[in-house]
């Protein structure tokens, strides 16, 4: 049995959701930082979002806290998590210690 699913959806949680979960975070800056150009933060960015929508996904498949209306609004999520994984990805890349 999936999410349950409803009609309305409130904005500022699929903000908060996309922009503060922490598998978008530790993902997209852990691949962030093994980019070898710029183009490829882009990939880091995505990683971070599968990874970030996956752990929502599940949490509420189990019901590990109270957030039912993530089934209708998991691709709102999923773009939001996208934006803030490009940046994410961007400080992880510019963290990175150079060795030449």
């Amino acid at each position: 049995m999936g999410p349950d699913l409803e009609q309305t959806v409130p904005l500022i949680e699929v903000l908060l959701y996309g922009i503060l979960n922490p598998a978008t975070i530790v993902v997209a800056f852990m691949v962030g930082q093994r980019a070898d150009d710029k183009s490829k933060l882009m990939i880091a960015a995505f990683a971070g979002a599968i990874a970030g929508c996956a752990l929502l996904y599940v949490a509420t498949f189990l019901r590990l806290w109270d957030a039912p209306e993530l089934g209708r609004s998991i691709a709102g999520v999923f773009i939001v998590s996208l934006v803030a994984g490009f940046i994410y990805a961007g400080v992880g890349y510019l963290m990175k210690r150079k060795t030449d």
